[in-house]
């Protein structure tokens, strides 16, 4: 395989290898650091990692494998079809719909309405009422995500060896 070709395999792997990585951070220490916060603390951090994340590198990081791994999945298929393309279909897909398609359809939606809310003026009661409708679904929509990314990563990994 030339150059371009493996140059772009390897990152669209890191960079879905960054977002996995961020996404199983996030669950697994993020998350429980941020739910010993009393309801105020967590909305407000959650709103600030929310103004946080929307940087350059990271929509690099994030939008990259949108365009890298599909293209390393034809540079593959110029070979014709094989096992390699297969794995590299499924970590597209994988990618593209439970790591971008959840982020933009569910945990965005999610994010955006707890952006409207002003936690300056909120009661703990609202505060408690607005973590309840926020936390729980975006926690599980981001652990379906955490779970495809990675399994995406997995795939790639799987396609490079056996490339």
């Amino acid at each position: 395989m030339d150059l371009l070709a493996d140059a772009t395999l390897v990152l669209a792997g890191t960079l879905t290898a960054l977002i996995a990585g961020l996404f199983f951070s996030f669950s697994f220490v993020t998350n429980r650091g941020l739910g010993r916060l009393g309801d105020t603390g967590y909305l407000r951090a959650m709103q600030s990692i929310n103004v946080a994340i929307v940087n350059p590198v990271f929509l690099v990081a994030f939008l990259g494998p949108l365009v890298l791994l599909p293209l390393a999945l034809i540079f593959r298929l110029q070979d014709g079809w094989s096992a390699v393309g297969g794995l590299l279909l499924a970590a597209s897909v994988l990618y593209i719909v439970g790591g971008f398609g959840i982020t933009v359809g569910a945990n965005i939606p999610l994010n955006n309405r707890l952006d409207a809310v002003d936690l300056v003026t909120a009661t703990d009661a609202e505060a408690s009422s607005v973590r309840r409708w926020f936390e729980e679904p975006w926690a599980r929509w981001h652990a379906l995500r955490t779970v495809a990314t990675t399994l995406s990563v997995a795939l790639v990994l799987v396609a490079a060896l056996i490339s």
